[in-house]
């Protein structure tokens, strides 16, 4: 027997869709109140905050749609691409603004009010009866309805989610070196934007010149909430909600197959690993993933409308088809403007994705490639600017050896640092090696972050009916995604998690069309268990890992091991306090002012080091940028020494003795990390004489 699908009215669909939305999130807190309380208040508290920042450029994007002239959209497309335009532009306007140092907390308070007020005004338009926007037919002919109970299953999820988000950084995740790169630059630099008044160049962290689309609202929620040290759970909170925007677009994407195949593949991406762990760090993941669901979506919705037979109103509008691919080409650009491994791991393979899912003759291909090409670089163009103003090489510190750009902090001895520390590693080389690296990150991953369902689901989607040219070009989609991130990445597992886009999509395909009620009962039970099995791994994580939700207090008042200076760091030392730090470049929870390097920048104290002629030449440097104490982190230098280096280069040994050279001339130390002088200090505190 086989099992057909009714396309139910919009109307009726749309506040079905609502309650079911809000019903789950209500098991979702209740869930998480009943593992931890605190958890759950912090995730209200710090939900709101990052909604003040989220909702107010979504909702007005809603007008660029329609100004797009993409009206004739469903309402479920109008909400996602209102999201994906409003917060890709917003980010884009957050830059211009706050390189001309418009960064006052008044104006962006105003600005997130007219925004809002915009976008209410064009949300109530679309949710009116008579509004144009309504769901265009499916190729699936009327039948019965089956009730979408598979949501269920990202209930705990979600809860996981949310349980991760309220653990500020810095205290969960060991293998992402506990939040290392967001304390390091991914909310540090925006912490150093909203102190500084603009956006500016800094010589000392070579990060701040990689695209940072989210991290622009980690900035604005900086400035509107006029907090730093505690806005980490909040930035976390941002991060999640560009999660939940993923499975949203991976439920549209795949709502326009069928009504469950769209909840198949929100319910894949759901209850994969990724979101919930990814929540529980304030990177930027969750916003590329999201803005590349949302191109890749309307890359296949085009290619879907052209098939004979599938016209609709979209090919009479004034952009008709063509603007499907601008718009998707302009999504695609946010999502590289995310994070410059976009460009080869999502950009390239869309483009592909145009060129092999299309039907139309090859002239029509190749016009449709480079008009998504040139939105993709269009959107992108902004973060290009800002390197080329900045550094002279668009896509600095990248291909440097090319460029040849030699801004502040930076020369041919660090481009040479950093095509070294970011080269191909000998396990690359050797593909019986790469291969076992890679799967032991993918589907072997001890933490189960991708999970042998959805491969299992996806081969399901590709076995017993009839294939055409989306899968084919899902599945060249996935081997240039594995291709580029075996041979052109460090194989970080994190950088994996772009393969989640074609498998989920594919999982989806595993419903289309007229199915069989075994071939459903299959894969509903598959997506089941494939989500009990990564939920098992997930809550084992969180039980060894999580704190159940904990604040940034911890760090910064030095409760935390492994973080006690911060103690005397920022509650013992005079509010004049100027600190330089040594190895620590995770400068995010100082209070006073604490200026450190990178590993890759030229370290001016080593430079000073390298050129004095005495102990009191260095020391006449550190009197003259008045610093008032020195702060060295010898665990972190230990790490560097054996992994990136130092720039210039320096060894622990030669630095202690320069540091003893120092006390014998007046250098105080302050304190040492642990104090027992039996153990080797891991952090020491000094004092520089005026």
């Amino acid at each position: 027997m086989m099992v057909r699908e009714l396309e139910p009215a919009p109307q009726a669909s749309h506040r079905r869709t609502l309650l079911m939305g809000t019903a789950l999130l209500g098991v979702v807190l209740i869930v998480e109140g009943v593992v931890s309380w605190y958890a759950m208040l912090s995730s209200l508290h710090d939900g709101l905050r990052a909604a003040i920042v989220m909702a107010p450029p979504a909702l007005a994007g809603l007008w660029l749609v329609r100004w797009l002239r993409l009206e004739s959209l469903p309402l479920r497309w109008h909400l996602i691409l209102g999201a994906a335009l409003g917060l890709g532009t917003f980010s884009i306007l957050t830059l211009t603004l706050g390189l001309l140092g418009v960064l006052q907390r008044s104006v962006w308070i105003g600005l997130l009010l007219l925004l809002s007020l915009a976008g209410v005004a064009r949300l109530r338009s679309l949710s009116d009866p008579q509004a144009k926007a309504i769901a265009t037919p499916i190729d699936n002919p009327p039948s019965r309805r089956r009730r979408p109970y598979l949501w269920l299953v990202a209930c705990p999820f979600a809860a996981l989610a949310l349980l991760a988000a309220a653990n500020a950084p810095g205290l969960i995740w060991q293998e992402e070196g506990f939040g290392y790169d967001v304390l390091e630059y991914h909310l540090q630099v925006p912490k150093e934007y909203y102190q500084l008044g603009h956006i500016g160049y800094l010589p000392h962290n070579v990060y701040a010149n990689f695209p940072s689309a989210v991290e622009m609202l980690y900035l604005v929620a900086m400035i509107v909430h006029a907090d730093t040290l505690d806005i980490g759970t909040t930035a976390n909170m941002i991060h999640l909600l560009l999660g939940a925007l993923t499975i949203a677009a991976a439920w549209a994407t795949a709502r326009e197959w069928s009504p469950r195949a769209g909840v198949v593949g929100g319910v894949v991406m759901a209850s994969a690993g990724w979101p919930a762990y990814l929540s529980g760090l304030a990177f930027v993941e969750n916003g590329m993933l999201f803005f590349a669901m949302t191109g890749a979506g309307l890359l296949l919705r085009s290619l879907r409308l052209r098939a004979p037979g599938n016209a609709t109103a979209e090919d009479a509008a004034p952009l008709g088809q063509c603007g499907l691919i601008a718009v998707a080409g302009l999504s695609t650009g946010f999502a590289s403007g995310c994070k410059y491994t976009a460009l080869p791991l999502i950009a390239l393979p869309l483009t592909v994705l145009v060129v092999v899912g299309a039907h139309e003759a090859g002239k029509r291909r190749i016009a449709d490639a480079c008009l998504f090409i040139a939105a993709t670089l269009l959107a992108l163009s902004p973060w290009l600017a800002k390197n080329m103003l900045f550094t002279g090489n668009p896509v600095f510190p990248l291909a440097n050896s090319v460029f040849k750009a030699t801004p502040d902090g930076w020369g041919d001895a660090e481009t040479r640092q950093w095509d070294l520390g970011h080269s191909i590693t000998d396990t690359q080389r050797e593909l019986s090696r790469c291969l076992q690296v890679a799967w032991s990150r993918t589907i072997g991953d001890p933490l189960q972050r991708i999970g042998p369902g959805i491969v299992l689901i996806a081969l399901v989607g590709l076995l017993r009916r009839c294939r055409d040219r989306i899968d084919a070009a899902l599945i060249i989609m996935l081997i240039m995604q594995l291709a580029v991130w075996l041979f052109a990445t460090h194989l970080f597992a994190r950088f994996a998690v772009v393969l989640l886009i074609p498998l989920v999509l594919l999982c989806a395909r595993a419903v289309i069309g007229s199915i069989s009620r075994l071939r459903a009962t299959v894969v509903a039970s598959t997506v089941i268990i494939g989500a009990g099995w990564n939920l098992y791994f997930a809550a084992t994580l969180h039980g060894q890992e999580s704190f159940g939700g904990a604040p940034a207090s911890l760090i910064y008042d030095g409760a935390v091991p492994g973080y006690e200076f911060f103690h005397t760091v920022n509650h013992e030392l005079p509010d004049d306090a100027r600190i330089l730090l040594v190895g620590e470049a995770r400068a995010f929870y100082f209070r006073p002012r604490a200026d450190y390097c990178v590993t890759f920048n030229r370290n001016l104290f080593l430079v000073a080091i390298q050129s004095a002629q005495s102990p009191s030449d260095v020391l006449a440097w550190l009197r003259e940028k008045r610093y008032t104490h020195l702060l060295l982190n010898w665990s972190e230098l230990r790490r560097l020494a054996a992994t990136y280096g130092l720039s210039p280069s320096i060894t622990a040994p030669e630095l202690r003795t320069v540091v003893r050279d120092l006390m014998e001339i007046g250098v105080k130390r302050v304190q040492a990390w642990p104090a027992d002088p039996s153990i080797e200090s891991y952090v020491e505190l000094f004092e520089i004489p005026r």
